[in-house]
């Protein structure tokens, strides 16, 4: 567990499980790293470049805030509650956070 998320230089957007399945296949191949979190409530994680999560209002986002605890599996680990959705290879960790937003706006206009 990273016991602060702004330790590590990013942010984390949560989504609930259900809306982050159809953002992350509207962002295709353009997505970073992203945990699937099944404790409760379960959803998908996104980590964004540091200062771009907060301040943006939009439903279903979830700023995981300063000081936030952010669960991060092993690259190896594969559990029912805790997982990468999409590993972190490459140097792919982040994904854009003007990306992420507009998948969020998509999907919720599809709602």
């Amino acid at each position: 567990m990273v016991r602060d998320v702004a330790a590590l230089g990013v942010d984390v957007v949560w989504l609930p499980l259900s809306t982050g399945e159809r953002v992350l296949r509207q962002l295709g191949g353009g997505s970073g790293a992203v945990i699937e979190d099944h404790r409760c409530p379960a959803g998908l994680c996104w980590v964004v470049p540091a200062g771009m999560a907060g301040g943006v209002r939009l439903p279903l986002w979830g700023d995981a805030g300063v000081g936030a605890a952010l669960y991060v599996p092993g690259l190896e680990m594969c559990s029912e509650r805790l997982r990468w959705r999409v590993r972190p290879e490459a140097g792919a960790l982040v994904t854009s956070a003007v990306a992420l937003r507009a998948a969020v706006i998509a999907v919720e206009g599809a709602l």
